[in-house]
């Protein structure tokens, strides 16, 4: 039986190349825009899609919304775990390894597995050509070296591996002059055939007070945006769970579980470790037994619409009366969608309901607000990224 691991599978991952288009969450790639581009393009249509993609410990489940990033990975697979590439230095100068671009950005949400697909990746690769760190205890060894005098030593050590991974990077403190010294990494690293992945909340391009340098070293990499499940990598890991438990449901049972699961792995394990606490292993579950367990759940997990008016205020730092007024300037109105979007997903309440609690809109106003949200998220990582933000904060 296959080992579950729910929170190292990842799905709708979008890519997102220096100079790329997303358009409906699909990438163009100007192929033209980097040497390295071309190389990859042809990977990507080339190499064959698997279900699964094995690391040393965990599994990473691919949906077909995934198939770009699933290709992405396969190829730093089978660059880094190649068991006859004893000698790094000739590794270094493959074709394969060549291909992999660098640095490589792995941007998601918090619980959405960006740190230990870095380190399943790393680890396919001997540990002693290998360095993880995060991005401010990596600051700080450089800062002890600082002091002892010797900042070559810190840089020499690192420019010596065969990948660097740093986790975290958007906690980098801004205006820091390591950000300095880490672009002079970036280089001396590719210099000598490294490659170097990261991870970070946002696009690094989106992070305020980063010097243009370094931006541009991370843009002309390779960005790749781990983006809610699908429902195809739902089903997959929703029946992987009912074979560990030995559950018995019946096809319709699954669908609606499936239809009802969240789509943010961290998520959908709480889902499931509340299913295997209230059903325990080897239960008959039939729908209508699910249906108002489903429907409890989300009642006590469902915040009330004035926590999320309050909530809302608070991140975007704006008072209850002007979410509720009539203001059109643009800060005010994305909050007031953020509001309208939130109260939808979280809540069972009405577009009468919302538009009540907004100043008395019309129900159309709040449907078309909603609509409206729905279509910008795949085309807008920022609103995605402040919405995950916000479902987190209100616990749910």
């Amino acid at each position: 039986m296959r080992t579950l691991f729910i929170r190292t599978c990842f799905v709708l991952f979008h890519l997102f190349f220096s100079g790329a288009v997303v358009v409906n969450g699909v990438s163009a790639i100007p192929l033209g825009s980097r040497p390295s581009a071309a190389p990859l393009a042809v990977c990507v249509r080339e190499t064959p899609l698997p279900d699964t993609l094995q690391l040393p410990s965990d599994s990473f489940i691919a949906g077909k919304e995934n198939r770009l990033l699933a290709s992405v990975a396969g190829a730093w697979c089978n660059a880094m775990g190649n068991p006859s590439a004893k000698d790094h230095a000739n590794q270094k100068k493959s074709a394969a390894w060549r291909r992999l671009a660098s640095p490589l950005v792995l941007v998601g949400t918090t619980g959405s597995g960006k740190s230990l697909l870095v380190e399943g990746l790393a680890s396919l690769a001997d540990h002693s050509v290998v360095h993880c760190s995060t991005a401010n205890d990596l600051r700080r060894d450089f800062a002890d070296e600082l002091e002892r005098g010797d900042p070559a030593r810190w840089r020499n050590a690192l420019t010596s591996k065969q990948v660097v991974a740093i986790d975290d990077l958007d906690h980098l403190p801004v205006h820091s002059g390591f950000q300095q010294e880490l672009l002079h990494l970036i280089d001396q690293l590719d210099a000598q055939g490294g490659k170097l992945i990261v991870t970070s909340a946002q696009p690094i391009a989106h992070l305020r007070g980063w010097i243009p340098g370094l931006v541009s070293r991370f843009t002309a990499g390779l960005t790749v945006e781990i983006s809610p499940l699908g429902c195809s990598a739902r089903r997959e890991l929703l029946t992987q769970l009912a074979e560990t438990c030995r559950w018995k449901l019946s096809p319709e049972t699954l669908n609606r579980l499936v239809s009802h699961s969240p789509s943010e792995p961290r998520e959908l394990l709480r889902l499931a470790n509340d299913l295997r606490r209230q059903f325990g292993d080897g239960a008959q579950l039939e729908t209508r037994v699910l249906d108002h367990f489903l429907a409890l759940r989300r009642k006590a997990h469902a915040p009330n619409l004035r926590e999320i008016v309050r909530v809302v205020g608070r991140y975007y730092r704006l008072p209850l009366k002007v979410l509720t007024s009539g203001s059109r300037k643009a800060s005010n109105v994305l909050a007031r969608a953020t509001v309208i979007y939130l109260a939808r997903t979280l809540t069972a309440a009405s577009y009468e309901q919302i538009g009540e609690l907004l100043g008395g809109r019309d129900h159309t106003t709040i449907m078309h607000s909603h609509r409206r949200t729905e279509n910008r998220l795949s085309q807008e990582p920022q609103l995605r990224s402040a919405l995950d933000d916000l479902t987190r904060i209100l616990g749910r």
